[in-house]
């Protein structure tokens, strides 16, 4: 690889990680790492690296959304002749 393409390939590769480590519209850029890949701007490893990197955000996501359902309140319906004892 010659330096000018090492050099692109440097920058490509640490922008796509940065943008999809701070949760910026993920898919849109790991679909951007398949197409510099397919042009032969980055190798199977930084794929390998940049997937992986995704699927730790989709996972963190999902176990935010999980801990979140798990801490809702249940809406408990009101009952007619209650009293409030909040003294209210």
């Amino acid at each position: 690889m010659a330096i000018k393409s090492k050099a692109r390939h440097d920058l490509t590769l640490r922008s796509i990680k940065r943008e999809i480590a701070a949760g910026r519209d993920v898919a849109f850029w790991l679909d951007k790492a398949y197409t510099h890949y397919d042009n032969g701007l980055l190798t199977e490893e930084d794929i390998a690296e940049v997937e992986t990197l995704a699927q730790a955000y989709y996972d963190a996501v999902d176990e935010r959304e999980r801990a979140d359902e798990v801490t809702e309140t249940p809406d408990v319906p009101e009952v007619d002749g209650a009293e409030n004892t909040t003294d209210e």
